[in-house]
């Protein structure tokens, strides 16, 4: 490969030649002439000579490391690379590094001469700004011959893979042991009143109370009165994200998706290390682009935390009264759903999907982002009044879809670019206590 300095030779050296042929000196015609067969000469001998140094000459070596990291890692990357034998040549040694990712110290590429027996050690530390998959590297070697006119890049490895995961995936919490061991999981009652088989007393009727569970010859007209059981100590827990448009609301890395991920994510962390109920995944936009069905174990969370880290936005909307409906086809056991979604399009026919979603022992709970408040405000003064009139029409839609939510008796919880944990988290305790949350 011909570097641009060896095209500039090239091209010198002809502009020369031509030079001397319209001004007929024959001092310049035989300067050009052997400033030209200089330049061709040379690049064809490095040529060859390069062409023959392939990725087998060198060995890499590259530090192992865990392959599933948090958010907030710093990713320390050693590699080592050796040149045992072979003709001493001018190189450039990089690891290509991806664009998502901060370097924090070192560097990760050195200029060098390379003799036989060398050896080059790239250390660096970076950190990962957004979730997903990435590769750090392939290590990358450009040879030049010594005057630069000639290149040759070869890749050396195949780089380290890395998945980073939403932070709050890998919490800090440690390893709680089995649920059924002790009565308290990280401040979280395991025993609780709520929906079950073991009777457990007689209470005035709420709203969202069953009415299968009213005790009628207790119960008055004015006076309804409900029979409260023991509920069973596990349960199911389905995460279900909306990937449509509306959620790439916000900043880069901290979009209403994003937030929504590590919310999620922090509750499937929770269940994970309660090891008692079961948790489970649907994504979707327009229609379901992947079901997990709810489980237990390490591998079953890795693969919950692995599709979280990798979730992104899909074609299509995310209306909750189909949404509704395709998950009531899917799922088989009364299950906890927690919905983090931006609701767009119509809601006419929730309250016919919201009756038959828990006609089947299904309980949703919204997670509604609000979209105005995933942004900053406006830096120019000169477009405010522009700003706060798209802010006000958002904040209309939400309060919109807000209503209509809890008009149906659905508990919704609303977020911004703040966060949704906290709110997961008391949902969660809810449920753990009593049941349900509200």
């Amino acid at each position: 490969m011909i570097t641009r300095r060896g095209w500039e030779a090239v091209a010198g050296s002809l502009g020369a030649l031509l030079l001397g042929l319209l001004t007929l000196n024959p001092v310049i015609e035989l300067v050009a002439v052997a400033a030209f067969g200089f330049v061709a000469s040379e690049m064809l001998v490095a040529g060859l000579r390069l062409r023959r140094l392939t990725p087998d000459r060198f060995v890499v070596e590259r530090a192992p490391g865990s392959r599933r990291l948090p958010q907030d890692a710093h990713v320390e990357v050693v590699v080592e690379v050796r040149y045992p034998d072979g003709p001493g040549l001018q190189a450039e040694i990089y690891d290509i590094l991806p664009s998502s990712f901060d370097l924090l110290q070192g560097t990760p590429s050195v200029s060098t001469w390379l003799a036989p027996g060398a050896k080059v050690r790239l250390v660096y530390k970076v950190c990962p700004r957004v979730r997903g998959a990435f590769v750090l590297g392939p290590t990358v070697v450009v040879a030049e011959d010594a005057l630069g006119l000639v290149r040759r890049v070869l890749l050396l490895d195949r780089g380290r893979p890395l998945m980073i995961v939403p932070s709050s995936v890998m919490g800090r919490l440690g390893k709680l042991g089995v649920a059924l061991f002790t009565r308290m999981q990280a401040g979280l009652s395991i025993r609780r009143r709520g929906f079950g088989t073991e009777f457990r007393a007689l209470r005035g009727y709420q709203p969202s109370d069953d009415i299968r569970h009213v005790a009628w010859k207790r119960s008055t007209i004015d006076n309804l009165v409900v029979r409260e059981f023991e509920q069973e100590s596990r349960q199911d827990f389905l995460l279900v994200l909306d990937l449509s448009a509306p959620m790439e609301a916000g900043l880069w890395g901290r979009s209403a998706l994003d937030t929504s991920v590590e919310a999620a994510g922090l509750l499937a962390s929770l269940i994970a290390r309660g090891g008692e109920d079961q948790v489970g995944l649907l994504t979707y936009a327009g229609r379901v682009h992947q079901f997990i069905r709810p489980g237990r174990g390490s591998r079953h969370f890795r693969r919950i935390a692995d599709n979280l880290a990798l979730a992104e936005l899909r074609p299509g909307r995310c209306e909750l009264p189909t949404l509704f409906l395709d998950t009531t086809r899917r799922l088989r056991l009364g299950t906890h759903l927690f919905v983090f979604s931006a609701a767009n399009g119509s809601l006419e026919q929730l309250p016919s999907a919201h009756a038959n979603l828990r006609a089947h022992g299904h309980r949703p709970y919204l997670f509604l982002p609000d979209l105005a408040g995933f942004y900053p405000g406006a830096p120019d003064q000169g477009v405010t009044r522009a700003y706060e009139w798209a802010q006000e029409d958002e904040l209309r839609r939400f309060h919109r879809k807000l209503n209509a939510a809890r008009t149906q008796g659905i508990p919704t919880f609303t977020f911004d670019r703040r966060g949704a944990s906290d709110r997961v988290i008391f949902a969660y305790t809810q449920i753990r206590g009593w049941g349900s949350a509200r």
